[in-house]
């Protein structure tokens, strides 16, 4: 296997979702590629560019401050790790990437850190599970 995609979003279980993938991919040095996953900015652009341009910056931030704890509990299994920030629909990006990337494997923790969301358009790792060629692995 090449490469695992893994979905970070900072909560517990997307890193025990790493570490997992870290643990799989350490004996054939598959390299991992964690991937955070913005919500779109669904403000209307006219006379508001300021303001859009402020909450991309933010929401990148956010991503950095997610990537690394993940990071570092990757690299503590010695694989090579990149990272990928998008902005979409969690599921399908974390699937279109796999896809795209011809990963071996996408894992994703069992909740993540929009437990409110999840009520509302079910859990990423279940719509993941559900659309995905990639085999999905989905961490407790």
């Amino acid at each position: 296997m090449k490469r695992i995609v893994v979905g970070v979003d900072g909560s517990d279980p997307s890193l025990h979702a790493v570490r997992l993938a870290a643990e799989l991919a350490a004996p054939s040095r598959s390299a991992l590629l964690l991937v955070y996953v913005k919500r779109p900015i669904l403000i209307p652009t006219e006379g508001y560019a300021a303001l859009i341009a402020g909450m991309r910056l933010r929401a990148e931030e956010e991503a950095q401050a997610v990537f690394a704890p993940a990071r570092a509990e990757a690299e503590r299994f010695s694989v090579p790790v990149d990272t990928r920030s998008l902005e979409g629909s969690p599921a399908e990006v974390l699937v279109d990437v796999a896809a795209a990337e011809d990963a071996g494997l996408l894992v994703v923790g069992n909740r993540g850190a929009g437990a409110a969301s999840r009520v509302l358009l079910g859990s990423v790792s279940d719509r993941a599970v559900h659309i995905s060629k990639v085999p999905v692995l989905v961490v407790r």
